[in-house]
């Protein structure tokens, strides 16, 4: 029997969040595929538990894959340079580092150093195609741009051409929208699902963790609980 297919926006840290709202709200199970949009890290205080959660869901058997943020990817780079290394640390990094108790992203474990360099760049299927960021639609094959993958913001639908990415919509994270604006892009080529979590005392109407049914398009939200 075919699960669900549950797409979850940016998590950035959110432990508390993100379990009530695939444990308590979707009810996950081994039959559904779960895909993450990436930027599991920084900012919120929780970037250890997001990370060994996701993990744990893979080690119990669980349909999971995981894209590559630009949150993941500074945390890389930093790793052997120092420019990055500051401009993450200032970026949210400082939360993940105390989170897993270390001063510099080279102590991490190799765990978790083999999870962050294993993400996916993007997850093509039948249908759509889930990436963090979005798609630099000046390439004639958008799918060659690692780079833009992680960091642009293709905020208006109009920007996708489809025809170069095979008549697919994109679902994309990276950008906190409210969710008022997250409801109405459910009917565009263009998907977003970055609501924001961590930012739950913005006057934005942000502060939610959001995934979505891609099959059924039902829309599931978990306010920040942390």
């Amino acid at each position: 029997m075919n699960g669900r297919r549950i797409v979850v926006g940016d998590i950035h840290g959110c432990y508390k969040s993100l379990y009530n709202l695939l444990t308590e709200t979707i009810k996950i199970n081994k039959n559904d595929q779960i895909y993450f949009l990436g930027d599991f890290i920084d900012r919120g205080h929780s970037s250890k538990q997001v990370v060994n959660y996701v993990i744990e869901l893979l080690i119990k058997g669980y349909n999971v894959k995981c894209l590559l943020g630009n949150h993941e990817q500074m945390l890389l780079e930093s790793i052997n340079n120092a420019a990055t290394f500051s401009n993450w640390y200032k970026s949210g990094g400082k939360t993940t580092l105390d989170s897993f108790g270390i001063h510099h992203p080279i102590e991490l474990k190799k765990k978790y150093i083999c999870f962050f360099e294993n993400l996916f760049n993007f997850i093509e299927l039948d249908d759509y195609i889930l990436v963090h960021g979005g798609l630099n639609f000046n390439c004639d094959n958008p799918l060659t741009d690692i780079s833009s993958m992680c960091w642009i913001r293709n905020l208006d639908p109009k920007e996708i051409d489809i025809a170069k990415i095979n008549n697919k919509k994109i679902i994309v994270g990276h950008t906190p929208i409210n969710l008022k604006v997250i409801k109405e892009s459910l009917n565009s080529n263009r998907i977003v699902l970055d609501g924001g979590c961590v930012y739950k005392n913005s006057n934005d109407n942000l502060g939610y963790l959001v995934a979505l049914d891609i099959d059924s398009m039902q829309l599931f939200t978990q306010k920040n609980i942390e």
